[in-house]
């Protein structure tokens, strides 16, 4: 895929997830999927009219979308790194780091949506509501890649998964506390 991912249209986007082979899939998919929840909760930002929080989510739902693209580059190095001898241990770090990022960046998503559904107007607490839920989403998405390529890789006892799980049930359960 030659284009960052953040450029392509919604149903192209659904078209290159669809596609066989490697390229966007579920890290990717996770990502983008902060991405929409930051952009969401922004909307309930700008309603508050909290520009501090509006900064923050711009730079979130940016670089959701770097770690879209992140996520394809590290899955095609370790494809590569896997037909070399020895090649496996390095890249396969790099599987497991983007979707940690994504978990920690969709956990912050969720908690300020979180906050915008708990002192936002009245009007938007839908949105904010909706923006936590798929920030949840998200972050359980990652953690369990996380756990899914460590355990690919090879290792039995990560910390990192106990991690990620944590900080994933965490946004979950900010999310659920506002319905």
């Amino acid at each position: 895929m030659s284009r960052p991912i953040g450029e392509l249209g919604l149903a192209r986007f659904a078209e290159v997830l669809a596609a066989a082979g490697p390229g966007p899939a579920a890290g990717s998919t996770a990502a983008v999927s902060a991405a929409l929840a930051a952009g969401l909760a922004t909307k309930v930002a700008k309603g508050a009219a909290d520009r501090e929080t509006v900064d923050e989510l711009d730079a979130l739902r940016v670089k959701a979308l770097q770690l879209a693209d992140d996520d394809v580059e590290a899955y095609a190095g370790f494809l590569e790194a896997r037909r070399k001898p020895g090649g496996g241990p390095a890249a396969a770090e790099a599987i497991v780091q983007v979707p940690a990022d994504v978990v920690a960046l969709a956990v912050r998503v969720a908690e300020l949506a979180a906050l915008l559904a708990e002192h936002g107007p009245d009007h938007l607490t839908g949105d904010a509501v909706t923006a936590a839920f798929l920030a949840a989403a998200a972050a359980e998405s990652a953690a369990a890649l996380v756990g899914a390529n460590i355990a690919d890789s090879g290792e039995l006892a990560d910390p990192r998964v106990d991690h990620v799980e944590e900080r994933a049930g965490h946004a979950r359960t900010l999310a659920e506390r506002l319905v």
